[in-house]
């Protein structure tokens, strides 16, 4: 599966410019966003239906969830 966005740039938290991979993945305080790994592993709910998609960003596709 293909992301179908923009390619994303930088990290909703953090606001880090993302390297590698980004998480579309919902936060433990209750909202979504675009997390860089890091991020993602200390306040994401994991990866899954309803938790969130990790995507390589030099093409775009799924990487896991």
């Amino acid at each position: 599966m293909k992301w179908k966005g923009t390619r994303p740039v930088k990290c909703d938290l953090c606001r880090r410019t993302l390297e590698g991979f980004f998480v579309d993945g919902k936060i433990a305080s209750g909202p979504w966003g675009i997390l860089c790994v890091p991020c993602h592993t200390m306040y994401g709910v994991g990866l899954g239906t309803g938790k969130g998609q990790k995507y390589r960003l030099s093409d775009l596709e799924k990487a896991a969830g």
